[in-house]
């Protein structure tokens, strides 16, 4: 029976060994076929990796070129937005610097001003003002009111004599709201009291004038009979308790201290009893004196004052009513005349050229035998 099976075996033997000569044959060209492939997968992989890399790169430098595009570009817009701001700041600060130079043009002209009237020495200046304010003189002498008459129908309050012995008179310049008045005012070296109007539009600067002069007046408008030529918060008859002692505050707070007052035309305000006793009694409480104008030879401002307990001053002369140089030195002679009768006398006059001119000539001897003092040194004498 072993005899039978060993060929069987052999040839089995036999097929196993070829047949798996053959497997390690194949194997073999596999491998050999395999390695070039996998060679060339490789190749292929680190090129798209490289690719992957050179990729990665691009869009980096691209990025960042973006970036720097994305940043140039903020900074452009940063640039334009800065300069922007920096064109509306230097427009601000043009305007700024207009309106600054501006308000220090105004002081400068204020202080040389000022400076002038302390100094007396204000020709240039006043030069200068003249033009500028195209002849003050002429201008003051178109608005002033002209009255005629005297205040002789007037029963006299006052006493007859100064107690020194000397007869006292004062000058009440009226119209006062300019530099180059007030210059010319202080050039005179006698006494004249300054009435200087409220600010209004077309002198708003005024009451600063009367911190340059040691007794000054307010001149208040109130209304007119027949006057077309109406100042700005003119006080008028019928107005009410409450605007009247406005107005009063107003001018209290516009002139510091202030004592005296009299009236810018007011032949219609003075001629009604009830205003005019409204307008004292306000005068009266905040400690103000009033010297009436008389602008009028119906003026109740003397019946007013009695019922209120107060002294009742008034102009006497008025100066300047022709604007003429020789017929003003016969209205100074007539106020000294009036002074020398009744011991005291108040004359009335205005900044025109013909006026100081009068003046000039006058305070050389037109006043001998009369004291010429300031307001407050003759109101006392009133009764």
């Amino acid at each position: 029976m072993n005899s039978k099976k060993r060929p069987f075996n052999v040839t089995r033997a036999f097929l196993a060994v070829f047949v798996l000569v053959m497997l390690a044959w194949l194997a073999t060209l596999m491998m050999i076929k395999e390695e070039p492939q996998a060679k060339k997968a490789n190749l292929a992989q680190n090129n798209n990796t490289q690719k992957i890399h050179e990729l990665l790169e691009s869009k980096k430098k691209k990025s960042s070129v973006l970036d720097e595009q994305n940043s140039s570009q903020k900074i452009s817009q940063k640039i334009s937005k800065d300069n922007k701001i920096a064109n509306i700041y230097e427009e601000i600060s043009d305007e700024k610097l207009k309106e600054f130079s501006k308000k220090l043009q105004e002081q400068k002209e204020e202080f040389i001003a000022k400076t002038a009237i302390e100094q007396n020495s204000t020709k240039n200046i006043s030069e200068q003002n003249a033009s500028k304010e195209q002849s003050t003189f002429e201008k003051t002498a178109e608005q002033a009111p002209k009255y005629s008459y005297s205040a002789n129908s007037h029963s006299k309050l006052k006493s007859h004599k100064a107690p020194n012995g000397r007869p006292k008179l004062a000058i009440i310049m009226d119209d006062i709201s300019t530099n180059a008045q007030a210059s010319e005012l202080k050039k005179l070296s006698i006494k004249v009291t300054p009435s200087i109007f409220p600010p209004e539009k077309q002198h708003p600067k005024s009451a600063w004038l009367a911190k340059e002069f040691s007794v000054y007046m307010v001149h208040l408008p109130l209304q007119a009979l027949n006057y077309t030529n109406e100042k700005a918060n003119t006080l008028h008859t019928g107005d009410s308790k409450e605007k009247i002692s406005q107005r009063i505050k107003d001018i209290k707070k516009d002139f510091k201290g202030v004592k005296y007052i009299n009236n810018h035309t007011g032949s219609g305000f003075t001629s009604d009893f009830k205003s005019t006793l409204a307008l004292l009694d306000e005068l009266k409480n905040s400690e103000i004196y009033f010297i009436d104008s008389l602008t009028t030879n119906k003026s109740t401002v003397l019946d007013a004052s009695k019922k209120l307990g107060l002294k009742y001053a008034y102009r006497d002369v008025f100066l300047d009513n022709e604007q003429n140089v020789s017929k003003i030195l016969k209205m100074i002679n007539n106020a000294v005349a009036v002074a020398k009768k009744d011991g005291v006398a108040i004359a009335i006059c205005h900044p025109y050229k013909s006026t100081f001119e009068a003046l000039k000539i006058a305070q050389k001897d037109a006043f001998k035998g009369v004291e010429v003092v300031y307001v407050d040194k003759i109101y006392e004498h009133y009764k």
